[in-house]
């Protein structure tokens, strides 16, 4: 039962799914929008973000595993994240640089470029320490929010109170799966806040 739930968890908030997720609380935030994005444009929005930050990323990942590069998604070893990670890489400047222009997506173009900066990290950490990629995610995900409302004084308690709740649920779950050490969770949840927090500061 412990190792069903574990790895439902894992999969529900499985770090590729993260900027979506984020993407689509964004257009639903009235303090951004204001209702002035027209439905096409959001639409035209989330089919881009799916496609460069999910649906790209994980067809790659099948085709390491399909060469036996990999043995699974989750990437259990050090040796086995270098190509996707490096693939994700790119695909978030890509998305970063898609969006870059449009005013209404600016934020979520920030926090792509954070995204970006974060995987570069990994990379290089990766070579000495296998930090934990679902609690980098989602330290990201809380650090956004707790930035912009550090900057713009905007009341986010509500997301990142989730945030955080959902980091602990999920590095329970990395836990009973055997996937990682509490130090490997609590360093990935730092860096992500940390480095996405900075970021929104000094927008």
């Amino acid at each position: 039962m412990e190792t069903r739930f574990a790895r439902i968890v894992s999969y529900l908030f499985h770090p590729l799914w993260i900027p979506f997720f984020n993407l689509l609380l964004l257009l639903n935030l009235d303090v951004f929008l204001q209702h002035q994005v027209p439905l096409h444009f959001k639409l035209i929005l989330t089919g881009t973000v799916f496609l460069t930050t999910i649906v790209i990323p994980l067809a790659l990942t099948g085709f390491l595993y399909r060469l036996k590069l990999i043995g699974s998604l989750f990437l259990a070893t050090k040796e086995e994240r270098v190509y996707p990670v490096l693939s994700v890489t790119v695909f978030y400047y890509v998305t970063y640089y898609l969006l870059h222009g449009t005013h209404v997506s600016a934020i979520f173009g920030y926090y792509m470029l954070g995204a970006t900066l974060l995987a570069i990290m990994t990379l290089i950490i990766n070579f000495y320490y296998k930090i934990s990629l679902h609690m980098i995610a989602l330290g990201s995900f809380t650090g956004f929010f707790l930035g912009l409302s550090l900057n713009f004084g905007i009341n986010f308690t509500t997301e990142v109170i989730t945030g955080i709740v959902v980091a602990g649920i999920t590095g329970v779950a990395r836990l009973k799966a055997a996937s990682h050490g509490p130090s490997e969770l609590y360093t990935g949840f730092a860096m992500g806040v940390i480095t996405m927090t900075v970021l929104m500061l000094i927008l």
